[in-house]
């Protein structure tokens, strides 16, 4: 069976949160703020007892992001600054179908989810960490950027070569850095493989588009659509044609695109075929990176414990 880590925006915002807060830092920087955050403003220092319960017993993807939040929020206060742990799916109804939509129930509810990712945006600008960062002023700011992310271009930084190309690199004394190495030791390792398989999904979803059977399912999918009235060439013309929401309600003409796209990747076996070639090439690119497959896998199943004992202990 395939082993597919997780890709979505809602993953995303929980593994770049201090990328995402450095860069706020920065934008602080650049605005020249200089007030200060009030001693105890800005909500909980972390989750709540009952919180930390849940987690321990979690999911174990779930337990090693929610320890790696509280590890680089104790980091943080040791050096001085603060950080508050953030949900690692801010919009847990919010989904991604990188192929076609075929959930009939999601598309009458939300369309194309565009609510939710507005919900999402929200979620991202009420973030406390950012807030914070905004109120810092800029030598506290600049601190609190090495402090988070450390500086990439130190002679010892962690590297990573991804899929696609291109190399990744981030400070191995970073709060980031510290509270991955509490969990799985071999920081080195642990940063090469994590990197190399969050990027494998976007590898796999360029194999399936490119896929010829994909192709040919399209081309069925598209005659169901011309017959519903909706005339586009691919799913992802027809998502493109949607505006962006200007409220919180579903627009009732992005519903009906959303249902009879759903529908026709139901009745032309579209969604079906998608699936079965995400499976089949993902297989084949675990082979090809099969290093980087099991190194994250020993590395977290090692974790766990630890992880386990860093919430249980809050």
């Amino acid at each position: 069976m395939p082993v597919v880590f997780r890709q979505s925006r809602s993953w995303w915002y929980a593994a770049a949160v201090p990328a995402v807060l450095a860069a706020a830092l920065a934008a602080a920087l650049g605005a020249g703020r200089g007030t200060t955050l009030p001693p105890g403003a800005g909500g909980p220092a972390g989750p709540q007892p009952a919180a930390t319960a849940q987690a321990v017993s979690a999911p174990p993807a779930e337990v090693l992001y929610a320890a790696t939040q509280l590890l680089i929020r104790d980091c943080m206060q040791r050096r001085g600054f603060r950080y508050w742990p953030v949900p690692e799916r801010p919009v847990p109804e919010l989904r991604e179908f990188p192929y076609v939509l075929d959930d009939v129930s999601y598309a009458r509810r939300y369309g194309y989810g565009g609510v939710l990712e507005r919900r999402f945006q929200a979620a991202m600008a009420a973030d406390p960490n950012a807030r914070y960062a905004r109120e810092l002023p800029p030598e506290r700011g600049a601190a609190a950027v090495r402090a988070v992310n450390g500086d990439p271009s130190e002679p010892d930084a962690l590297r990573a070569t991804l899929p696609g190309g291109g190399v990744l690199r981030r400070s191995g004394h970073s709060c980031a850095s510290e509270a991955e190495r509490h969990l799985y030791g071999d920081l080195p390792t642990w940063y090469r493989a994590a990197k190399t398989t969050d990027n494998l999904a976007g590898l796999r979803v360029g194999r399936v588009l490119a896929d010829p059977r994909y192709t040919a399912g399209v081309t069925a999918w598209r005659r169901c659509m011309r017959t519903a009235g909706q005339d586009f060439a691919d799913p992802a013309a027809a998502r493109a044609s949607v505006p962006e929401p200007a409220s919180d309600t579903v627009p009732a003409s992005e519903v009906g695109l959303a249902l009879a796209e759903a529908t026709c990747a139901t009745n032309t076996g579209l969604g079906r075929l998608a699936r079965r070639l995400d499976a089949e090439h993902q297989r084949a690119i675990e082979r090809q990176f099969r290093t980087e497959v099991a190194d994250r896998l020993r590395l977290e199943a090692a974790a766990l414990p630890r992880a386990r004992a860093v919430l249980a202990a809050g």
